[in-house]
């Protein structure tokens, strides 16, 4: 009996390979486009702001709105929080860094996002939960806006 390789009869190692190398490049290249796109960033800071606004409490409240404003500044601003988390990771350098780089300040859409984390930094200061709860809604309305139009 001839031996029949790694590949066997039906060429199923063959199938595997190609399937092991399909899946790596793909994975490769969304990591590569989300990383190209403020606008993943844009769009997940507009879910934590949309979180902070839902809660009854000040813990959730800032952590969600530090979640948003670590999205929208990016790990190089002072306001970064790292202690807070991060849940753009691997999205980009922060959406306003990231839109800045792309297209500039000149839009509206980069102004919108750029006076949220204004606001949200501020909501972060005090400890107030009926300013940071407001301050979320707010955050969560403009950068939702800013999202709709591109």
């Amino acid at each position: 009996m001839k031996g029949r390789g790694w590949a066997g009869k039906s060429g199923a190692g063959i199938g595997i390979l190609f399937a092991c190398v399909s899946t790596w490049v793909l994975a490769e290249s969304t990591l590569a486009s989300a990383a190209g796109d403020p606008s993943a960033e844009l769009n997940t800071a507009v879910t934590h702001a949309g979180f902070a606004a839902k809660y009854d409490a000040m813990k959730e409240i800032t952590l969600h709105l530090h979640h948003a404003l670590n999205c929208l500044v990016g790990p190089q601003d002072k306001r970064f929080d790292a202690a807070a988390g991060n849940p753009c990771q691997g999205q980009g350098d922060g959406y306003l860094p990231d839109q800045k780089a792309a297209k500039g300040e000149s839009s509206n859409q980069y102004y919108e996002a750029w006076w949220a984390a204004q606001i949200a930094a501020q909501a972060l200061a005090s400890d107030n939960m009926g300013a940071a709860k407001a301050a979320a809604r707010i955050v969560n309305m403009v950068l939702d806006n800013a999202a709709k139009s591109k």
